[in-house]
């Protein structure tokens, strides 16, 4: 059993995105019977990029698209993971393999289309919905503006590939339960699986390990240091996270933003509210000292399919603060502290895990209980390759 894993990310992509999740599975798949590699868009021949793009700009002076910034931004997204799912499916003819998982129904979709141009009939394909119900919605709030007739038409799309597809994942039954809504389905597709990423490789905190990532980071023992992870996107609404923290009044208080994106807005929004100085906004590839090293964790999403960066925060045993969104709920379970998504509900909650150390301790003995009992890669693996066997 041979498996391509295609997504659209780039390098920079995977520090926070898909590569995250699936690099703990590499090894285990590996040993329950499956050789996988990982093909993404900084995998593609850069002179076939160069003749996608030129090709997107004749199409963006059609009249159905020219002068229409949202309609453009649509058609580039749509042929850039066509082209990856493509080419994928070439590359899965040219090197014999049996399997090709797109991690999104875009992909797929140039995935199906693609092993059909290259008569390649014998290699089973299917995908992972990574957005809570339809990918076309999920776009939609991550800034991908579509109208209602667009979106229309994709759903429609992505519904025809999720129906032919020899598997769909999503990563919680939450995240399934809406897909077969927002297709109008009456129940959830037998070849349709509920697979939640794995448990992350981050062991708990001790004081130990608190004070050497303090250490290394340069924070100061006395510090309260407040993480929040994730893509510096709308969606993920670090804006409710700064003026709850700046709310707080607390000099010592640092807030920590890991993620990858333009900060501008966000460092005008804290110095605006007298707090720039204690904000910093970081991208990297080891995020485990910074669990390690912080007191509180956060996240304020508007929408959530999974929350992985919620899951590794239970793992390394901080006490969380998380919208009760998407998929969120199902992952966390009682192991973090659930709130609406508005500031006036988060500023109070953080206030109160601030002011009390017994009530952190509590919630981190909470995080690790749930931790403990997450499967291990091992176990998603072996779900993976169950599900691939089937196909």
């Amino acid at each position: 059993m041979r498996v391509l894993m295609v997504t659209r990310e780039s390098a920079e992509d995977r520090r926070y995105g898909l590569g995250r999740s699936l690099a703990p599975l590499m090894a285990p798949m590996a040993a329950a019977g499956a050789q996988v590699r990982y093909f993404c868009a900084d995998d593609l021949d850069p002179a076939a990029v160069q003749r996608r793009r030129d090709r997107t700009a004749r199409w963006e002076g059609w009249p159905m698209v020219a002068g229409r910034p949202n309609r453009v931004n649509l058609l580039r997204a749509w042929s850039e993971r066509m082209h990856v799912g493509f080419e994928a499916s070439r590359v899965a003819r040219l090197e014999a393999y049996t399997h090709v998982h797109a991690h999104d129904p875009w992909l797929a979709c140039g995935v199906a289309l693609g092993l059909r141009r290259h008569g390649a009939g014998g290699v089973h394909w299917g995908l992972t919905q990574h957005g809570f119900g339809s990918y076309s919605q999920a776009t939609h709030e991550d800034g991908l503006e579509q109208g209602p007739a667009a979106q229309a038409w994709l759903r429609r799309i992505e519904r025809f590939v999720s129906l032919r597809a020899r598997w769909v994942m999503a990563p919680t039954q939450a995240g399934l339960a809406q897909l077969a809504r927002d297709f109008a389905l009456s129940r959830v597709p037998a070849h349709w699986h509920c697979v939640p990423h794995a448990k992350p490789p981050l062991d708990p905190r001790t004081p130990a390990t608190r004070d050497g990532a303090r250490a290394a980071l340069g924070w100061s023992h006395d510090e309260l240091v407040v993480l929040a992870v994730g893509r510096l996107v709308p969606l993920k609404c670090f804006d409710r996270i700064i003026r709850a923290c700046a709310a707080q009044q607390v000099p010592r208080l640092r807030l920590q933003l890991l993620g990858g994106g333009d900060a501008s807005a966000l460092q005008a929004l804290a110095h605006s509210l007298g707090f720039g100085a204690q904000l910093h906004v970081t991208s990297t590839d080891d995020v485990t000292p910074f669990f390690h090293g912080a007191d509180v964790y956060m996240s304020a999403s508007s929408t959530e399919a999974f929350g992985l960066a919620n899951l590794e925060a239970l793992c390394a045993g901080l006490p969380a603060i998380c919208s009760a969104v998407g998929g969120v709920p199902e992952v966390t379970g009682d192991g973090a502290w659930l709130v609406p998504n508005d500031t006036d509900t988060l500023t109070r909650t953080l206030a109160a895990l601030l002011a009390d150390e017994s009530l952190r301790a509590h919630w981190t003995a909470r995080a690790l209980a749930r931790a403990a009992a997450w499967p291990a890669p091992e176990d998603i693996a072996r779900k993976y390759v169950a599900i691939y066997q089937a196909a």
